[in-house]
């Protein structure tokens, strides 16, 4: 059970849901509000936030465009987010899945229910965080799902869409290894291999690079980096994890 009161920021444009929801957590996290999408990404550069609740309909930016600029900030690197809308159509739930959220949370939210979700969501990412970690980067924010549902049960999976953010990530963390797609905007896969192993610190994370396309072009640029494997796309949930063993657990130990 995690203890620490977590920071929660809640994102609506309707002053008197901030208000109530505010008064539902202010006993058991520091709560922090904001009236739209710009002010919510102004805040998250600002102070760091263990968990985001998000609403769906607002002016301007909507929660969905706010999403999408919260997956550009290295801030809201693998910190939840759970929608809260008035919407139950059937595009608001399959594009919530897509993109990726922790939750979805229908208006009027019940206190008991917000409160256990935001504590589901926070004790949640603190357990992954004792996991081993797999660093994702594919430009396809789709694919970066079906991989994390491949191996979120095992490993604490951190999704990223994009090769900057990936490397701003790596400045400060280190993770067991990094599953790399090949073919991305303005960076291919051997271009960000090298760019890891010019620090010392990072030159030895494993690398499995995913690929479209394995042909002799690819391998020829892959192999001087030394990647751990190079695997196909599309990738079977079986071949993959048996990837990842081999490599996190060469000894054949298996999952800890």
């Amino acid at each position: 059970m995690v203890n620490v009161r977590p920071n929660v920021l809640i994102v609506d444009d309707d002053l008197q849901v901030l208000e109530t929801m505010s008064l539902y957590l202010e006993d058991m996290a520091a709560v922090f509000t904001a009236t739209g999408g710009r002010q919510a990404v102004e805040a998250v550069q600002l102070q760091h936030m263990d968990v985001i609740l998000l609403d769906v309909n607002m002016p301007v930016m909507d929660g969905f465009k706010t999403l999408e600029r919260f997956h550009k900030l290295k801030e809201c690197i693998n910190v939840p987010v759970v929608l809260v809308t008035g919407n139950k159509d059937r595009y608001t739930v399959m594009n919530s899945v897509c993109m990726g959220v922790d939750g979805y949370l229908v208006k009027p939210v019940n206190k008991e229910t917000l409160r256990r979700k935001v504590m589901e969501v926070y004790e949640k990412k603190a357990k992954k965080e004792q996991q081993k970690t797999i660093l994702a980067i594919d430009d396809d924010m789709a694919y970066l799902k079906l991989i994390n549902s491949y191996l979120h049960d095992d490993y604490n999976v951190i999704m990223i869409n994009s090769a900057k953010l990936a490397l701003d990530y790596l400045l400060k963390h280190t993770p067991n290894l990094i599953l790399l797609d090949y073919q991305m905007p303005l960076y291919n896969g051997a271009n960000v291999m090298n760019m890891i192993q010019r620090d010392p610190e990072r030159a030895q994370i494993p690398v499995i690079i995913l690929s479209g396309v394995i042909n002799t072009e690819v391998l020829k640029k892959c192999i001087p980096c030394k990647p751990a494997a190079c695997l196909a796309k599309p990738v079977s949930k079986e071949d993959l994890q048996k990837n990842i063993e081999q490599v996190l657990y060469p000894q054949g130990e298996g999952l800890l």
